[in-house]
């Protein structure tokens, strides 16, 4: 297991684990339990709380709030319906802040009640140093939300292993919703742009704030082998990722 900038590649994130998913095994290790912003990987916790109190036909409703989010969104307009899968896919491709709120507001009806289900979940889990402040990441005026790179490695082993179907959703490059009597056509393109230059990534999610920097969760699959990536405060995401998936899949078949 690496010792924690003892070997392996210098990047400028801040914090950063890869790990193998069967064993647990740390493959690179900095800074692993720092306290961090995050920026939209607050969405995973978001997508994970939904699926365990809703099923993928499960349609909620646009409110007038959640329509007026800014900046990334899928352009919802107040009053349409779309099911968990439809904004799901929001999410993981374009990040859709609007899309995290619909379903803050309508797992349980309430979004504050939505938000302690989020950070019961992270206690659950033994997320020691992660806090949500809202579904989406953005930052607050106070008391943003934080996690570590541990933190995130654990929900994001726990997700993949109990809702597989979203490595589908995030693995997709784009996706066409037709207009219905519901909703509007959405046309999304995923901005995971790893899928496309990195042979064996398979999605996941990434997030930016100023305050966050570039925040990436990565997951990839090769010769057997799965691996989780995080990183968090990067400069360069995309290419620190690729080192670092290069230097844990070379220590897993060594």
């Amino acid at each position: 297991m690496a010792t924690e900038g003892a070997e392996g590649p210098q990047v400028s994130a801040k914090a950063a684990l890869f790990t193998d998913t069967k064993e647990g095994k740390m493959l690179y290790g900095k800074s692993i339990h720092e306290k961090l912003p995050i920026a939209s990987l607050v969405k995973v916790m978001t997508i994970l709380v939904a699926l365990e109190h809703k099923n993928m036909d499960d349609e909620f409703i646009v409110s007038s709030r959640a329509a007026d989010m800014e900046p990334d969104k899928m352009l919802l307009i107040a009053g349409e319906r779309l099911t968990l899968r439809e904004l799901l896919d929001g999410i993981f491709l374009i990040s859709a802040n609007d899309a995290a709120e619909v379903l803050a507001e309508g797992v349980t009806g309430n979004r504050e009640e939505f938000l302690k289900l989020m950070n019961a979940k992270a206690q659950q889990l033994g997320m020691k140093n992660t806090y949500y402040a809202n579904p989406t990441g953005l930052d607050e005026d106070t008391n943003n939300s934080r996690s570590s790179a541990y933190d995130q490695a654990i929900l994001t082993r726990y997700l993949i292993r109990n809702f597989p179907e979203v490595v589908k959703i995030s693995s997709q490059e784009r996706v066409y919703l037709p207009q219905t009597e519901k909703h509007q056509d959405y046309d999304m393109y995923s901005g995971i742009n790893l899928l496309t230059t990195y042979t064996g990534v398979v999605g996941f999610k990434t997030g930016y704030t100023p305050e966050a920097g570039m925040t990436l969760i990565t997951l990839a699959r090769k010769n057997g082998f799965e691996v989780i990536g995080v990183l968090l405060g990067s400069a360069s995401r995309r290419d620190e990722a690729r080192e670092l998936l290069d230097y844990s899949f070379e220590k897993l078949e060594n």
